[in-house]
């Protein structure tokens, strides 16, 4: 059966709609997709990332959890070249808050698998997120064993990727300090 095509979507509207929303969606490329809940697994690993990315913040760092948004391609002239997501943690340190509602240069990100996201955080998402000029670190986190999948921006600026499962510690340069995978699943699996 053909469905019918889905209205494209500014991101003007978008933006004023998401505000009245009772569910929060993403924006991909003129197209709005509403996200699913997650889990309590999910919250609590994202909660105790953020909770210590917050310890290390000094002042000048945002430290956000799952609600706040990061616009990608703000300068990019046609609105099919841009996303807006819904990072499950976000840094943002030393950049001006550009509107009350986004951010657009973050230095660190992370996303918590689901079984519902984990193709496009991992996918989508990464090629996107590795684009920003400011990122430093990408954290994909999986929330049904300890493993921790870490990209991070080398000295010459190309990214690197290491897994780490079961127990590792993870440089975290924008915020000058670490976090375990003790950390991250405290509660969780330990």
């Amino acid at each position: 059966m053909l469905k019918p095509l889905p209205r494209f979507v500014t991101v003007a509207e978008y933006l004023q709609s998401e505000r009245s929303s009772p569910v929060r969606r993403e924006y991909v490329c003129g197209q709005v997709y509403a996200m699913a809940g997650s889990s309590s697994r999910h919250n609590r690993i994202a909660l105790n990332i953020a909770a210590h990315f917050l310890s290390l913040a000094s002042p000048g760092c945002r430290v956000y959890q799952a609600n706040m948004k990061l616009f990608i391609g703000q300068s990019r002239a046609s609105d099919t070249e841009k996303a807006i997501y819904y990072p499950d943690v976000m840094v943002v340190c030393g950049k001006e808050l550009p509107d009350e509602y986004y951010e657009t240069e973050p230095c660190l990100l992370v996303e918590v698998l689901s079984p519902s996201t984990a193709v496009v955080d991992l996918r989508e998402k990464k090629l996107e997120y590795i684009r920003l000029p400011s990122l430093r670190t990408y954290l994909i986190v999986d929330q049904d064993t300890l493993l921790v999948r870490h990209c991070w921006r080398d000295e010459e600026g190309h990214w690197q990727e290491q897994d780490l499962a079961g127990d590792g510690l993870i440089s975290l340069a924008c915020l000058g300090g670490s976090i375990s995978l003790t950390q991250i699943y405290r509660g969780v699996f330990t």
